[in-house]
């Protein structure tokens, strides 16, 4: 994975400003389309197959989601910047690496998360909580980063989410015609098989035949921080409903999840926005001048969207809540901001943490950053939810991203400065 000894191409003209909000709207037209899928599918599900089949296809996303982390390994963070300055050549090998050394992992997981989803889910539909254990788990194996990196989005939309979406319409066909509730993941799973290995056909060629050993240990030995990351930021989102149910009353916990449900839509803008910067950054980082304007620019877009988005859930949240899932779940005033709170420190994060510190090769740190977060999120979960309920939970998840983000800002800045020191001691 490591990109010593090529040489990257140079900078590439980004078209200006113009060229710029092409990119951040092309990437943030994908991720909405993603959550369009499962909304086709779900509500069609809790109708016509009843509530266990729901709760066990929920286990099985919930569990595959967790070992698609995994699986990961890593890519999604640590990648798409190496892309961004490789040449064609190394970005065969990063895409052909990036499969030999996810599959067995993948495999892993897929096994166990379906084992998991089996137990947990009601018995009369286990086998569909396993197989869609196994399809979420696939996600795993997208390669989404590598479009991050190269800067296109819409290789994303033709072969990762449309696919779903014509496997999700077809799944949703077939139940309303009195089909089985399998027939979901199985197409899903194939969806999500399908589109990627195009992608790594075309893309991979013969490098797929040629597992390089250097190659490989090396991904092994440098992706750990960024697995340890993902995988505590995505435990801690999953955790967040399930700790806050185990500490306050029934009625606290259901307004918890109207407010969790629309603050994990929320966060798709800002998964859109560092989607569509992180590669652009990447691109800039043998050239210092360059570098530093784009990571200002990321940093004060994301600060930008953070504050836009801390406003909206303060003075929408609690009608927003009310029109979507009722007036008896509805979240109030403070709530809603301690949601508001954690969407400005998410979207601080993205910019200085995984654009950032990614970007600068701060991977450990990165990592001790997430994890401190994770830390501060789960005791302000269990004790704001403890002694004042959807209040006091949304507020302590509030705390731990706002925490999180600042720290990484901080991390960043005292990164750059050492950086251009160095620089500035060779010349």
């Amino acid at each position: 994975m490591t990109v010593a000894g090529d040489a990257g191409p140079s900078l590439p003209p980004t078209g200006g400003a113009r060229g710029l909000s092409r990119r951040i709207l092309a990437f943030a037209g994908v991720p909405f389309l993603a959550l369009l899928a499962p909304f086709i599918f779900l509500p069609v599900l809790s109708r016509v197959a009843g509530a266990e089949a729901w709760v066990s296809i929920a286990v099985g996303q919930s569990v595959g989601g967790f070992a698609a982390l995994v699986s990961g390994l890593g890519y999604p963070t640590l990648a798409p910047p190496q892309v961004a300055i490789a040449s064609v050549e190394r970005r065969r090998r990063i895409l052909a690496t990036s499969l030999h050394t996810r599959l067995p992992v993948w495999l892993v997981g897929a096994i166990v998360g379906a084992v998991i989803a089996a137990l947990l889910a009601p018995a009369s539909h286990r086998i569909d909580a396993a197989i869609m254990a196994g399809a979420m788990s696939l996600a795993g194996l997208a390669p989404t980063w590598y479009w991050i990196g190269v800067g296109r989005a819409l290789p994303i939309l033709w072969f990762e989410v449309l696919p779903r979406m014509v496997a999700t319409l077809a799944a949703t066909g077939i139940l309303v015609a009195g089909g089985g509730v399998l027939w979901y993941p199985v197409l899903l799973g194939i969806a999500m098989i399908g589109g990627p290995a195009v992608v790594y056909l075309r893309h991979g060629g013969r490098e797929l035949l040629r597992p390089l050993r250097a190659d490989i240990g090396a991904v092994y030995r440098t992706h750990p921080p960024g697995v340890v990351a993902e995988t505590a930021a995505g435990a801690y989102n999953a955790l967040a409903v399930a700790l806050v149910t185990g500490v306050a009353p029934v009625t606290q916990s259901a307004r918890y999840v109207s407010g969790d449900k629309a603050y994990r839509i929320g966060q798709y803008a800002v998964t859109a926005l560092g989607n569509a910067l992180q590669g652009w950054v990447a691109e800039a980082l043998e050239h210092r001048a360059a570098l530093g304007r784009r990571l200002r620019i990321a940093v004060l877009l994301h600060a930008a969207l953070g504050i836009a988005g801390l406003i909206a859930f303060a003075m929408l949240g609690p009608a927003l809540t009310a029109i979507l899932f009722g007036h008896a779940v509805a979240i109030d005033g403070l709530t809603a901001l301690g949601f508001g709170v954690a969407t400005l420190g998410i979207s601080l994060g993205t910019a200085c943490g995984r654009i950032g510190l990614i970007t600068l090769g701060a991977r450990k740190t990165f990592m001790v950053c997430v994890l401190i977060a994770a830390g501060i999120g789960v005791l302000g979960l269990l004790i704001g939810g403890r002694f004042w309920g959807a209040d006091g939970a949304a507020c302590g998840l509030g705390a731990a991203e706002l925490t999180s983000g600042l720290l990484q800002g901080a991390v960043l800045l005292v990164r750059w400065r050492r950086r251009s020191e160095v620089d500035a001691g060779r010349l």
